[in-house]
């Protein structure tokens, strides 16, 4: 339980997500946010002033993340982070001076402080962004460079292996959390919405939060201990031990002013309190505040109330037990069990009255045969585009509705619910998934009698393939087919065997008999978009594997998981997509041409507002020795001027914006390209891709992406 400790109200409003405490004199912790019209405030109790515990710090940018941490240990006290759209400033608030100042052409969406294991280095602020995740030492000079599958959107560090290291947790718009190793991408796991919140809780488990009102826990990368949904939506996330068990809870901001403590093992709630007006909170801190050695859980709202919260101490726990004090989370909790207790004797009573009828000879309406059964299997449909989920009963009984409740297989929600108007002992669930993920399928079937108004629930398990989108050609059909061009090979010694059980797990195959030892070539159909996967194995080296495909981001994921079913730690590839290559120059080009014009629209507003200066102590001269007319056609002028400034900024910002779309495209394919590799061999393409963007060498860059290994014309 929590007990409010203080409450502040600092009488600006607080941006979401743009909090902090850091201790920028080396002692003293001091509250940090960004509010608006580009500013920062600092407030801290520890004052000497204490009628001014407020200080602005003006950026005149639109801060997009904001940070704090010691950066550089030799200062023995933290720096000040602010993120722009594209620029990262390394502030010294006791010295109020700027440290460094840098651009970030990827954006800064978020940021933390902190080393990364398999860096042997200082601590690096890593800068989360458009498709990609930056380090900046203490000097400002970047010493880490990665690419990752969409915008970076909150990030953490957490020992995810219990080896003593640090692995960043990185959360992005594409649903995915992955885990870095230096810049090797060892865990991803995909959810349901785009990651809004990371956090770490203690050693391998850490918090998270989606933007459909989800949060969770995880003890480990793909092992989901709980989580829960609700309306609203969340919009801080933190880890605090509340009860002293040293097992830290999962704190919780939302959009509605709500904050809860929920339990890490089983997600219940331990403490709730809203804030004041119901404004959605914007952060959650935890320090000494208020330097009497015990730390605060912070909250900050939206509308400027900052307030602290205390862990109950002995004392108020014994009152508490005494019936001293009302908890309306014990009363909310009784209200529950006792509401689920009614429940269960209801279901009871019809147990027991449908038992006695079945003693009597009686068929209660509803009831089936007891020897009914219902079998469920996948029927593939290249018409309707769709793989149809078929259930059906083992004798005349109806199949009246069916829900199916998975993870991150229907958009917008963990259900799907199919009924018919006239049931009949076969039912067809259709799922369209647009991201191949394995699920296990849990179905809930009604099933009774044709004219029955009762049914009765059959509750079933079905494991649905990762790659169950994709159909297999008939081997009389395939001869009409020919692999696709593009594709990526690669290597796997006296894998074959293996490959073909992957290959039955992972896709829907048909049954048939094949040589163990002769060579694989199976042709599968997207039931999406039609277009081909064809999967071939040969002899050559011991076992040469090719993926036959125009998607390279498919052939990215079969690559992948195929590498992970088979335990393969290392691998280079050769990957030949020249559609996507094509595609990939042209964007290079644009980027250039983006880049060239923003140069020249820097150059010429450079010189406008010189000339707007000149205008300016022209006119001001003209009113000083009292010619009017003068004054008059310099303000004229200016104000000409000053419309094309405008009109120049106009440009600028939709070049800056057509820029970002490129360079994503640009770190995006990179990435693409990373995945058609496993281990060292994927980070060494990462840093050669970025050696030769750096370079402006495209050619060199095509050859990279293709062969693995730098080009020879340098």
């Amino acid at each position: 339980m929590l007990i409010p400790a203080f409450t502040i109200e600092i009488g600006h409003p607080i941006l979401r997500g743009l909090t902090c405490i850091g201790k920028f004199d080396g002692k003293n912790p001091a509250l940090t946010c960004a509010t608006s019209a580009g500013k920062i405030f600092f407030h801290s109790p520890h004052e000497k002033d204490q009628k001014n515990q407020v200080r602005f710090l003006n950026i005149n940018r639109k801060i997009s993340a904001l940070g704090a941490g010691r950066l550089n240990p030799k200062l023995g006290k933290d720096l000040l982070l602010v993120g722009a759209q594209t620029t990262l400033l390394c502030y010294d608030v006791l010295e109020n001076k700027d440290l460094f100042f840098k651009d970030a052409p990827d954006g800064v969406n978020t940021l933390v402080v902190g080393k990364l294991s398999g860096l042997e280095s200082e601590p690096l602020v890593f800068v989360g962004g458009n498709c990609s995740i930056q380090g900046f030492d203490a000097k400002g000079d970047e010493a880490f460079w990665t690419v990752t599958g969409d915008n970076v959107s909150t990030m953490c560090f957490c020992d995810v292996d219990e080896d003593g290291d640090l692995e960043l947790l990185v959360g992005s718009d594409d649903y995915e959390i992955r885990v870095f190793r230096n810049e090797e991408v060892v865990s991803e796991t995909t959810e349901t919405d785009r990651i809004v919140a990371l956090c770490n809780i203690r050693k391998t488990t850490f918090g998270y939060a989606l933007a459909n009102g989800t949060v969770g826990v995880y003890s480990g990368p793909g092992q989901r201990r709980w989580r829960v949904k609700a309306k609203q939506q969340v919009t801080c996330i933190s880890g605090f031990d509340l009860d002293g068990d040293g097992q830290p809870e999962l704190l919780s901001g939302w959009s509605n002013g709500k904050f809860e403590v929920r339990s890490d093992t089983s997600g219940e709630v331990i403490f709730k309190d809203t804030l004041r007006d119901g404004a959605a909170i914007s952060g959650i801190l935890q320090a000494d505040y208020r330097g009497d050695g015990r730390v605060e859980v912070i909250a900050c709202s939206a509308e400027g109330e900052v307030r602290g919260y205390l862990p109950a101490g002995e004392e108020l726990a014994l009152m508490v037990d005494q019936g001293g004090i009302s908890s309306k989370v014990e009363d909310d909790m009784l209200n529950e069990l006792h509401q689920r207790k009614q429940e269960l004797l209801f279901e009871l009573r019809q147990y027991e009255a449908q038992g006695a009828k079945a003693r009597n000879g009686e068929k209660a309406p509803g009831m089936v045969d007891k020897d009914t059964k219902i079998s469920v299997s996948l029927v593939p449909s290249t018409q309707d585009h769709c793989l149809y989920l078929s259930l059906e009963s083992s004798n005349d009984a109806c199949i009246k509705a069916a829900v199916v409740f998975a993870d991150r297989l229907f958009e917008g929600g963990e259900a799907l619910a199919v009924h018919e108007r006239t049931p009949s002992s076969q039912l067809r669930v259709p799922l369209t998934h647009s991201k191949d993920v394995p699920a296990e399928l849990q179905i809930k079937a009604l099933v009774g009698g044709r004219a029955s108004q009762t049914y009765q629930v059959f509750e079933l398990l079905f494991q649905l393939p990762k790659f169950a989108m994709f159909v297999q050609v008939e081997a009389s059909a395939a001869k009409e087919y020919k692999p696709p061009r593009a594709g990526v090979t690669f290597v796997l010694p006296g894998a074959q065997k293996r490959v073909r059980l992957w290959i039955a797990s992972t896709f829907q195959t048909k049954d048939k008999q094949e040589d163990p030892n002769g060579p694989i070539d199976d042709a599968f159909i997207s039931l999406r978009d039609g277009k081909l996967l064809w999967l071939r194995m040969t002899p050559e080296a011991g076992g040469t594997m090719h993926i036959f495909t125009e998607d390279m981001e498919l052939a990215g994921d079969v690559l992948q998981d195929l590498c992970s079913a088979l335990q393969v730690v290392e691998m280079e590839a050769l990957a030949e997509f020249p559609q996507e290559m094509d595609t990939f120059q042209s964007v290079l080009l644009r980027v250039d041409e983006y880049n060239a014009t923003r140069l020249a629209l820097t150059a010429e507003m450079a010189d406008q507002s010189n000339a707007a200066k000149t205008l300016v102590i022209k006119a001001e001269d003209a009113r000083i020795l009292g010619d009017i007319k003068g004054m008059r056609a310099a303000y004229a002028e200016l104000y000409t001027l000053n419309a094309e400034l405008i009109g120049e900024y106009n440009k600028r910002a939709n070049n800056h914006e057509q820029l970002l779309v490129a360079l994503k495209e640009v770190n995006h394919m990179i990435q693409k390209t990373a995945r058609l590799r496993v281990g060292a061999a994927k980070t060494r393409i990462v840093t050669a891709c970025r050696a030769a963007i750096k370079a402006n060498d495209i050619q060199g860059l095509l050859q990279i992406m293709k062969s693995g290994a730098a080009a020879s014309h340098r």
